[in-house]
């Protein structure tokens, strides 16, 4: 198995170090969620096994996604629905054209190749938190129409402060689905990031939060509806992957 990652920076999937818009392992820096993914998919095997420590892992970034867009589908194939808003069409685009990436790195690598989109939702009070269950849904719906089962969206809400803030925050573990309808923006009067920041005692660089999810972090005690979805999205394409799920008709 294989992981194709794709996020928006150092302190939430990684980087490519030098910077480019995609690297293998030998040039992949990865941030706190891409060790999430890495230590979730690990607890769903049966043996212990770090794809980022095997480097068994890639990375492309937005501009990547953004410059290998597919074709349009025909109406009568589309998948998003009329009634989506349409911001979430690049939610839709990013998955298809991740899907399309990690069909090729399975040529490549010869073994199957789970991919994971993240995304932050940052939904703020004003524009309403209602968006991430459309954008959730246009990440599911790309992965399909290029009939790919080995899509994962990884979406915070409102952003990827919230899950490790639960963890971290002085009553760790609980309530924290109120942290989801808090505001992702980072000029509020508390943002998530200053918060996060707070309860580490502003120790909260991106190889401070790696080590943080690596040694500190019971990522099955996170009770967040957001990051449910994520959890168990990635556990049934993890139980594909290995045989034990049968795969889908798409």
């Amino acid at each position: 198995m294989y992981l194709l990652l794709s996020g928006e920076g150092l302190t939430d999937i990684g980087v490519c170090t030098p910077a480019s818009d995609s690297c293998d392992a030998d040039t992949f820096q990865p941030g706190p969620m891409a060790w999430i993914v890495d230590q979730l998919m690990d607890s769903f095997l049966d043996y212990d096994f770090s794809h980022i420590q095997t480097m068994r892992v890639s990375f492309v970034s937005e501009h990547f996604l953004a410059t290998h867009k597919q074709r349009p589908q025909k109406k009568s194939m589309s998948l998003r629905g009329k009634k989506k808003p349409a911001e979430t069409k690049y939610y839709y685009e990013n998955a298809r054209a991740l899907a399309t990436a990690a069909k090729d790195k399975t040529i490549e690598v010869d073994d199957n190749v789970i991919a994971v989109l993240f995304r932050d939702a940052d939904g703020t009070a004003s524009a309403g938190r209602g968006n991430w269950r459309d954008k959730r849904i246009s990440m599911i719906n790309g992965f399909k129409v290029e009939e790919f089962v080995l899509g994962v969206p990884m979406i915070p809400k409102p952003k990827s402060e919230a899950w490790l803030l639960c963890a971290v925050k002085d009553n760790p573990y609980q309530g924290c689905e109120n942290i989801e309808q808090e505001s992702g923006s980072d000029k509020g009067t508390n943002p998530l990031k200053r918060q996060l920041s707070n309860a580490l005692a502003g120790n909260d660089s991106a190889s401070d939060l790696n080590k943080i999810v690596q040694e500190n972090i019971d990522l099955h005690e996170i009770q967040m509806p957001s990051f449910e979805a994520f959890k168990n999205d990635l556990n049934k394409v993890v139980a594909i992957a290995t045989g034990t799920l049968q795969e889908p008709k798409i």
